[in-house]
């Protein structure tokens, strides 16, 4: 990653996305962006409260600033507020080489719930990485899981994956669930079963594909495999309950487009459990790119040092 660009508005999770991002811009030596962005929809409430929002927003950010420097003197950060609908607007800054961050409340423990609806309207939005991280993460926690499928997004999010365990000098865990509906009407428990044996096989093709994969990247990394049963949102975010970071693939689609979050990736972010990563295919070239960067909507900008 050449940047790291942080949601801040304050609060807890926000303070939780700062660390994490300033954690890994020292050991990279990227840069850090902390963006606020004041929320448009208080234009609807008259000129003077406005400006009470404008300078509210522009101390907030002043103090993010204050406070990230001096966690990590060492690292370049700066700053720079916004007006407009939050979340789009830092979905403009997303690049296939830059890392949103944003904090979220959303832990899990309420499982079905619909926490987080922010983080979800930006991995729908973004074409880069985004990486999610609940209030509660731990410096306790190791490892990096990955959940493997065969798709553009999923091989960038192996990549991804592979780099962030070199980094961390961790274990990588590999998941492919071989969980579906039954295709057919199921005369026997036999029959049932060797469709599942099928499924559980191909399964352990891919997550061979994915290991190899991870090997010719990352050589000196141990890495471990897993094939499971269930649902694999609900396994992934199981299995990463402690790992340092949960990396996902964003949709089936070939490439990356705004709003393709697939159903595996909505589930895991709608019951997040651990610091999550939502890696996007690879972003397309020539014509199509610009205009995928045209049609983004901007907000008015203001550049804090």
């Amino acid at each position: 990653m050449r940047a790291f660009i942080v949601g801040v508005d304050g609060s807890v999770p926000a303070r939780a996305a700062i660390r994490w991002a300033l954690a890994r811009a020292t050991s990279s030596g990227a840069p850090v962006s902390l963006v606020h962005v004041a929320d448009d929809e208080w234009g609807a409430v008259g000129t003077r409260l406005i400006d009470e929002v404008d300078a509210g927003a522009k101390q907030r950010l002043r103090e993010e600033l204050e406070y990230a420097r001096a966690l990590a003197p060492d690292v370049a950060v700066d700053g720079e507020l916004r007006t407009g609908s939050p979340m789009v607007e830092l979905a403009a800054f997303s690049a296939p080489d830059r890392m949103l961050v944003v904090g979220t409340h959303k832990t899990g423990f309420h499982y079905g719930r619909a926490f987080g609806s922010r983080s979800l309207q930006l991995a729908n939005l973004a074409v880069g990485p985004v990486a999610i991280i609940p209030e509660s993460a731990s410096r306790m926690r190791r490892g990096v899981v990955v959940g493997v499928d065969d798709t553009p997004a999923g091989g960038a999010a192996i990549d991804l994956a592979a780099d962030l365990a070199c980094d961390a000098h961790c274990e990588l865990l590999t998941v492919r669930s071989s969980n579906a509906h039954v295709p057919f009407d199921v005369d026997s428990d036999d029959e049932l079963r060797d469709w599942q044996l099928r499924r559980d096989d191909e399964a352990r093709g891919l997550l061979a594909a994915a290991v190899a994969r991870a090997r010719r990247r990352q050589p000196g990394i141990a890495i471990r495999s897993r094939v499971v049963r269930r649902p694999a949102g609900a396994a992934l975010n199981e299995l990463s309950r402690n790992a340092e970071l949960l990396v996902i693939g964003d949709s089936r689609r070939p490439e990356a487009q705004q709003g393709s979050l697939g159903a595996v990736a909505y589930e895991v972010l709608l019951n997040l459990s651990s610091p999550t990563i939502v890696v996007h295919a690879p972003t397309p070239t020539g014509p199509a790119n610009h205009r995928m960067q045209t049609d983004r909507v901007k907000g008015d900008a203001h550049v804090a040092g």
